[in-house]
């Protein structure tokens, strides 16, 4: 048996896609139809090898690992953690997106050991990987955890915490729109990313994904998908 028929046995990919991170994947409101690079990477892997496509659709990252934990979905796409890896086997990174502090101009807080002192409160997204990330590295900050990413900025609104955290994008976008708040470059990590499956697959199959995302980077796929949404502070993995 192939590998790609070990993973999914019965001629149907299952993928989950987490429309909670907007940078890879997208649903339009009004025709649901799905976008984005993991979009385009499961709509590819199912083509190429000719199976029928299944989206399991979540709206968290967490909720992302437990689908393919729970074998309730055959791969998934998510940053590479090592708090992840017991549940999830990734491939190599396929794209690094940087993740960045929003804060308010008048807070006075422009740097990265500015943020990092007790007393400033960080809202990040619950189970995030920069959530994981500043888990353990903030050392004085108070991590506040919003309920999913797109909570965190209406929280970090609603609250008056000091400091947001999220991809640069979507912050970025933020900024625009709120000219009394500001950008902390440079970005406190870059988030890889990566396609992910049940840790217990055999190397095979393991394999075959790792070459899959070879091949797309190599085809130069990822590269026009991030052009052509127009991503800022995301950027392909070297071939």
């Amino acid at each position: 048996m192939s590998w790609i028929h070990q993973l999914a046995p019965g001629g149907t990919l299952r993928v989950c896609i987490n429309t909670g991170n907007a940078m890879l994947a997208q649903q339009d409101p009004h025709t649901h139809e799905l976008h984005g690079i993991s979009v385009l990477l499961a709509q590819r892997l199912a083509h190429t090898y000719k199976l029928r496509l299944h989206t399991v659709l979540v709206g968290t990252a967490k909720a992302s690992v437990a689908a393919v934990a729970n074998k309730e979905a055959d791969i998934g796409f998510f940053a590479i953690d090592p708090e992840r890896a017991k549940d999830v086997h990734f491939t190599r990174a396929y794209v690094y997106i940087d993740a960045c502090y929003m804060t308010r101009k008048a807070s006075g807080l422009r740097s990265l050991p500015d943020i990092d002192q007790a007393g400033v409160r960080i809202v990040v997204g619950a189970g995030s990987a920069y959530d994981l990330f500043l888990s353990r590295h903030v050392q004085h900050a108070t991590l506040i955890r919003a309920a999913s990413t797109p909570d965190v900025v209406p929280l970090f609104v609603d609250q008056g915490y000091e400091v947001a955290a999220g991809l640069q994008q979507a912050l970025n976008e933020a900024v625009q729109a709120h000219p009394e708040w500001a950008l902390v470059m440079p970005p406190f990590m870059a988030i890889p990313q990566a396609i992910g499956c049940h840790p217990k697959h055999s190397d095979t199959v393991k394999a075959g994904l790792q070459a899959f995302i070879e091949d797309e980077l190599k085809a130069g796929h990822i590269s026009h998908s991030i052009a052509q949404h127009n991503l800022i502070g995301v950027r392909a993995s070297d071939v």
